[in-house]
């Protein structure tokens, strides 16, 4: 990318942080829709309350943390 044209190096870095804001997206809001949706399904079935959707919460927040540390450890 050295070679390149100041215009193109632009270009590629603007690429670069649009993917990484989608990839960012997508790593937070999957775990807490599933994670949440399945919790509030298990606490209408079990009539247990929030305690489901809060643990499927809980479970969403440590994997979400998890996953963007081991998806970005190598950009810091």
């Amino acid at each position: 990318m050295e070679n390149l044209p100041e215009k193109q190096k632009t270009t590629a870095n603007r690429r670069g942080l649009i993917s990484i804001a989608f990839q960012l997206g997508f790593i937070i809001a999957l775990p807490i829709v599933v994670l949440g949706l399945g919790g509030k399904w298990l606490d209408r079935r079990m009539e247990t309350a929030p305690l489901f959707t809060l643990a499927g919460i809980l479970f969403a927040i440590v994997s979400t943390s998890v996953w963007i540390y081991r998806k970005f450890k190598n950009y810091f």
